[in-house]
């Protein structure tokens, strides 16, 4: 009887755990990524992973796993490639390494592509492409003349100018404004000034309409990133700390930040975008910033995205809104990693 008893409550014990699971978020805890890189060591790339975003998710460090598998900067990857996430796996780290080398037939995935740091220079190697204008201007010129003298012998011989000298005189008077003041000067009527009046009605309705267009859509092609040495930290965005590291039971790797949907979310410190997209399991949309060669921050479960892979960004800057994409309530999950390593975010920002 008394065995009977112990597994009713057991049986109940169990279901209670299952019905309390399903009703409340799961909580992602730190070894779940050390248990996957024990138990897979190996991950397979699919559409539009990149190696910032793999480290991340496996609680590795973006330099040790490219090393692993042979991977130079700027850590290209591509769908259905072979990732060795421990050493044990050199020899898909070695199979890893040579199709990361080749170019990728079809879709895919991202890698911190390389800046377009000089712009300038490329235009300046297409003007050759460009219309030699003076020499167009110089042919017109020619034609003109070469047209008023063969209207003028027409006329002197008593016969009526050719419809094609007209024309072509016509068409180059209409290209050369200079000519056309000219024969403007002559006539009185069509000089009227009221015509005058109306450029400065145009600049009335030019309100300030357009700049906040403008600055919503933050150029950012000009910048160049410089890894700062010493980052100074500042609030990612405003709300209470509803959730800190290492809080309860499970090891979380970051803090939660409660706050309204929509609000900004911005750059706890500047450098370059090296994740933009909701591909890691459990962040929703997320951003990966790197800010030097040991620091990155993570900004999760946000509900709009306003930056994209290689963008530079400042410190303060709004990269995001706040949402609730892949969590159970709006906030903010806010992390910082030092080579890899999860880091209490509160040792690094400021007292508040």
């Amino acid at each position: 009887m008394r065995k009977v008893f112990m597994m009713s409550v057991l049986a109940l014990a169990i279901s209670g755990c299952a019905n309390q699971h399903q009703n409340t978020p799961q909580v992602r805890d730190l070894s779940d990524a050390r248990r996957a890189v024990d138990s897979s060591p190996q991950y397979t790339v699919k559409a539009g992973d990149t190696l910032y975003g793999i480290a991340w998710e496996h609680n590795l460090d973006y330099r040790q796993l490219a090393a692993l598998n042979n991977i130079p900067a700027p850590y290209q990857i591509h769908p259905g490639q072979t990732i060795a996430l421990r050493e044990g796996a050199d020899v898909a780290a070695n199979q890893s390494g040579a199709a990361a080398s080749r170019p990728a037939s079809g879709a895919v995935a991202t890698g911190l592509r390389p800046q377009a740091t000089a712009v300038a220079t490329n235009d300046q190697n297409m003007d050759w492409l460009l219309p030699d204008e003076s020499a167009i201007e110089r042919n017109q010129r020619i034609t003109a003349e070469r047209s008023a003298v063969e209207a003028a012998e027409q006329v002197a011989q008593g016969e009526a100018p050719s419809r094609s000298a007209v024309e072509e005189a016509s068409s180059v008077e209409a290209s050369q404004p200079a000519a056309q003041e000219q024969a403007s000067a002559q006539e009185p009527v069509p000089e009227p000034t009221p015509a005058e009046p109306e450029p400065p009605r145009a600049p009335e309705p030019e309100p300030v309409v357009e700049q906040p267009t403008q600055t919503a859509q933050t150029d950012r092609s000009s910048r160049t990133f410089t890894p700062v040495e010493n980052i100074n930290w500042r609030w990612p965005t405003d709300g209470e700390v509803t959730g800190e590291f290492g809080q309860g039971g499970a090891i979380t790797a970051g803090i939660d930040i409660a706050g309204q949907k929509g609000q900004p979310v911005r750059a706890a410190g500047p450098g370059i975008i090296v994740y933009a997209g909701s591909g890691v399991r459990g962040y929703g949309n997320l951003i990966l910033l790197k800010h030097n060669d040991q620091y990155l921050s993570a900004y999760a479960h946000n509900d709009s995205i306003n930056v994209k892979e290689n963008d530079v960004v400042e410190a303060g800057e709004v990269i995001a809104t706040m949402g609730d994409s892949d969590a159970d309530s709006v906030k903010l999950h806010f992390e910082v990693r030092r080579d890899g390593q999860p880091q209490d975010p509160l040792n690094y920002l400021p007292s508040r």
